[in-house]
């Protein structure tokens, strides 16, 4: 049992959702880009009336640290990659690694419902009811997305996990459009490019073969780079200090003993790890 807990969402939000979560996040953590957006509800533990901060964080480019004192909680739900865009009507570009209020995406009377919901359950001592709470009160928001861009964000995603080095030529080709149209869709959906997208999808499917394999340990950094669809080791290397700021195996020491559910292998459509062959 981690200070952190994803489950799946709602089968009805399950287009739109990687996963929701509560969390207890007490001593330093380090959060890595993954090309998804979070919204969370935090608030101090115990208070006799609950009136969270509610924050819908942007995509990042690189990974950042964050501490809070012992009596944080939260609750949150993960987008799938180029969803929370989709469902709030926000350009991602704009919230590239930002922190908004809800209030300043949705306004005050809206967000002020969603935090009634969860203050309406104060009493209960676990987290799960505050959690389903929280996804109920986004539900119009989430099952309003339309059919059409949703369909362009799992195409694009799915694509970029299979192959991410793909080029930007062919997924326009596969959208139906020019790449200048492309890439300015992907800005506004993902609030990356195709190169960026491809990268961290990329290393998100090598911490999920990581994770995975139940032999991985014995895997070689350069066997794991392989499966992940990197060039080779020092491509994998490259990446890992551009995304996380450490070296691979620095990054791999600190992050499965402290936070191994990061890499939620339900991001996308389709698997991340398509075979664990070697």
């Amino acid at each position: 049992m981690g200070w952190y807990e994803p489950r799946r969402p709602r089968a009805d939000l399950a287009s739109v959702l990687a996963c929701a979560w509560t969390a207890r996040p007490t001593g330093r953590h380090r959060l890595v880009p993954d090309a998804c957006m979070d919204l969370l509800c935090i608030w101090r533990d115990h208070d006799p009336v609950v009136t969270p901060d509610i924050w819908l964080c942007g995509p990042e480019r690189t990974a950042w640290t964050f501490e809070l004192p012992p009596v944080a909680v939260a609750v949150g739900v993960r987008f799938r990659p180029g969803c929370a865009s989709l469902a709030f009507e926000v350009d991602a570009s704009s919230m590239l690694d930002r922190r908004v209020r809800f209030d300043d995406v949705v306004g005050l009377d809206a967000a002020d419902r969603v935090r009634a919901a969860i203050a309406a359950i104060a009493g209960i001592d676990g987290l799960d009811e505050r959690a389903s709470a929280f996804e109920a009160a986004l539900a119009p928001w989430l099952r309003d997305v339309d059919r059409d861009e949703l369909a362009f964000v799992d195409s694009m995603t799915d694509l970029l996990v299979r192959s991410p080095r793909v080029a930007q030529s062919h997924l326009a080709t596969t959208a139906g459009i020019t790449p200048r149209h492309l890439h300015r869709r992907l800005l506004r959906t993902f609030g990356h490019g195709s190169a960026m997208l491809g990268r961290q999808l990329r290393f998100q499917r090598f911490l999920a073969v990581r994770e995975q394999a139940s032999d991985a340990a014995t895997w070689s950094l350069a066997e794991l780079a392989a499966a992940a669809g990197y060039a080779d080791q020092a491509h994998l290397s490259r990446d890992c200090r551009a995304l996380t700021g450490l070296t691979v195996r620095n990054f791999l020491d600190q992050w499965f003993p402290t936070f191994p559910d990061m890499s939620d292998p339900f991001k996308t459509a389709a698997p991340l790890v398509a075979t664990m062959g070697r």
